[in-house]
């Protein structure tokens, strides 16, 4: 059962749209104003939102940002403005899609169609042994490291790199000091020697962030932070 919120002011065509959802299987719910929608996306989840560019009390690009803040469900906006600024405005802010008026309900539905099976490829959950970062993949099954994702190129790192990653991954946004980094690679105290583990740091950097994008971050006499979690649907959240 999909559930669709048509954001709409002009209630004939609120009643259209609704027509052709409902024939095509889907469920949909009206709203004629932004604070209505806001109200109905407080208190149910839909799986995609049509809405209109103009309303009565706050334009839709505020409205679709407001959205964002709490779902990342499909948003297709429809409006009679097919200037470029609206239309870029319009997507910028967090829509999916845009639809001039008089609606086309064939492609309308064409295009509702599309959005959802997109969202539902986005949000497939990754596999347990899979942990997804921006620039690579820890695949703890097969204790490897993969360039882009679950398919890409493996990058050679010594059983020593990929230990200090899988350490990192199991404890992101946290200091992790250098000594504690050396017992639990080497089983013993470092006694001081902080460049051991620098050296590894160092060369596990040049592999997995080439472009110095800060996964790692060095803090000075200390140790090191991964600045990142997985993600469990694929997406990035470095």
């Amino acid at each position: 059962m999909i559930k669709i919120l048509v954001v709409e002011d002009d209630p004939d065509l609120s009643n259209i749209i609704r027509v052709h959802l409902r024939r095509a299987g889907y469920v949909p719910t009206a709203a004629y104003s932004s604070a209505e929608a806001a109200q109905l996306l407080d208190h149910e989840s839909f799986d995609l939102v049509i809405l209109d560019v103009v309303l009565p009390d706050k334009r839709g690009v505020e409205l679709c940002a407001q959205v964002r803040k709490k779902s990342q469900c499909p948003i297709i906006f429809t409006s009679c403005l097919d200037d470029s600024q609206t239309i870029i405005q319009a997507l910028q802010c967090g829509g999916d899609d845009y639809m001039v008026k008089p609606l086309n309900y064939d492609e309308m539905l064409a295009r509702i169609e599309a959005n959802l099976r997109r969202q539902h490829t986005v949000t497939q959950p990754l596999p347990p042994n899979i942990r997804q970062y921006s620039h690579f993949v820890i695949d703890t099954a097969r204790h490897c490291v993969l360039l882009g994702g679950p398919d890409g190129q493996e990058v050679a790192l010594s059983s020593i790199e990929y230990e200090l990653l899988l350490y990192f991954s199991d404890h992101p946004n946290t200091l992790l000091l250098y000594n504690e980094l050396y017992r639990h690679i080497w089983k013993a105290d470092s006694i001081g020697d902080t460049r051991t583990v620098m050296v590894h740091i160092s060369n596990l950097r040049k592999k997995i962030d080439p472009n110095h994008t800060g996964i790692i971050q060095t803090v000075r006499g200390a140790g090191y932070i991964f600045n990142a979690v997985p993600s469990t649907n694929g997406g990035s959240l470095l």
